[in-house]
């Protein structure tokens, strides 16, 4: 058993509700700037709340490859975060319009607008929760917003999940932010065997379907894919990888 799988093993066991709602207000005190736009001057600062298996014919979202250089992982960086700027198309018609922004850590390796473009590719995508036909996702830059989507080292993703016990190894949704943990984002978990993307598109769709009120699941029988509130960071429980919402039914 690897160091990781000791690691989700052990948390599995003492975390009763990790990659869960926790009470509002328990979230560290960050700050956040927005990256100015290449076609203009920078943006206000988003204001902060106060609270698979794919089909053969379907295209992933994007996603940064995988290098056969090893990911850098930043075990601890800023504690302050940018927001990418940017807005997504208009949220369809009819919809409960949920708008989110996107950030990353400052120090972190990854490419801010590329991180952007992965999140809102995944939550526009038709697989995603949209798929139940009452919610749309919008991406924005600043004014209020319902979700943040944070990328950040496995040490802020302690303080910004506290007092959940993350053990900087797994992500968690916390007052109104879907925090990614950038070691599991560059190197996902053993049993995905390798598949970064469906470990990606798995970790944004579960930490935001806590967002909207998703609660945890079980694996519906082996050998079917994995429901995305399955905690699938720790375990499949016989099920298959799987990131969309749709694939499942949840």
């Amino acid at each position: 058993m690897t160091l990781l799988a000791v690691a989700l093993a052990a948390l599995a066991g003492t975390v009763s509700c990790s990659d869960h709602p926790a009470a509002a207000g328990q979230a560290a005190t960050v700050t956040t700037t927005t990256a100015p736009s290449s076609s203009g001057p920078s943006s206000p600062s988003a204001a902060p709340s106060t609270s698979s298996s794919l089909p053969p014919s379907s295209t992933p979202p994007a996603s940064t490859p995988p290098s056969s250089t090893p990911p850098a992982v930043v075990q601890s960086a800023s504690g302050k975060f940018t927001v990418a700027p940017g807005t997504g198309p208009a949220a369809l018609a009819g919809r409960q319009v949920k708008r989110y922004t996107v950030e990353i850590e400052d120090g972190l390796p990854e490419n801010l607008d590329g991180f952007a473009k992965t999140v809102q590719e995944i939550l526009a995508d038709p697989r995603s929760w949209s798929f139940e036909g009452r919610i749309a996702f919008q991406r924005v830059d600043s004014g209020p917003v319902d979700i943040r989507v944070t990328l950040a080292s496995p040490d802020t993703v302690d303080r910004l999940c506290a007092p959940m016990q993350t053990g900087g190894e797994v992500s968690c949704w916390n007052g109104h932010r879907a925090v990614i943990n950038q070691a599991r984002w560059e190197l996902a978990v053993p049993h995905f065997g390798g598949d970064l993307t469906t470990y990606r598109t798995y970790a944004i769709n579960h930490e935001v379907g806590h967002g909207i009120g998703k609660q945890h699941t079980t694996c519906p029988g082996p050998g079917k894919p994995a429901p995305v509130m399955v905690q699938q960071t720790f375990g499949l429980q016989g099920c298959t990888p799987n990131g969309w919402p749709s694939v499942s039914g949840g």
